[in-house]
């Protein structure tokens, strides 16, 4: 391959990758988004409770404010001294319930105590860098210089022209479908 094609191989390889950054980072702002959902979802279920909760306690307030002008309007005095101190008691009960139930400050904060931490992230797509991890190629044997006598094999090498590399990690397969054993570096 010439220099033009390695180029462009490896330009369409960089291009795929950040691909795959770029959807990984859509998933998981599609998760994050959610999470920000649920949470306003949450806020406005306890808001809503509150609002049912208000409701109740004024419906409550109302009927007896209704029953007392009710009790005021009789003109039976006898009966009204039997139940004003009843009324009096169920009035001071509800001022008392008033102040706890209908509370000014809101059940949820409108406010989200969250801040989305990017910095860890923009640091790493900054630091994004090209390794040379690329294995290097097999090397060149040379049969000539090669023996093998009473169960021992002697293997003579030598690397590739232009190639820097200094030993390779012989490994021996036995042909059991099993893991490669590691015989001993070999340097040049």
């Amino acid at each position: 391959m010439t220099a033009q094609e390695n180029c462009s191989v490896f330009e369409s390889q960089i291009s795929s990758q950040c691909d795959l950054l770029a959807e990984a980072l859509e998933c998981r702002r599609r998760e994050l988004l959610a999470f920000a959902r649920r949470e306003r979802d949450a806020k406005l279920k306890a808001l809503k409770a509150q609002l049912s909760n208000c409701t109740v306690t004024l419906q409550r307030t109302t009927a007896l404010l209704q029953f007392c002008i009710e009790a005021l309007k009789e003109t039976d005095h006898a009966a009204f001294l039997q139940i004003g101190s009843a009324l009096v008691n169920r009035v001071a009960n509800v001022d008392v319930t008033w102040h706890k139930d209908m509370a000014p400050t809101p059940w949820a904060s409108p406010d989200f105590d969250l801040t989305l931490d990017q910095r860890s992230v923009l640091d790493a797509v900054n630091q994004l860098t090209f390794t040379q991890l690329k294995p290097p190629g097999a090397p060149q044997l040379i049969p000539e210089d090669s023996t093998a006598e009473n169960n021992c094999v002697t293997v003579a090498w030598q690397p590739r022209v232009g190639s820097f590399v200094q030993g390779y990690v012989l490994e021996l397969d036995d042909g059991n479908a099993g893991p490669f054993r590691v015989s001993r570096a070999c340097l040049s």
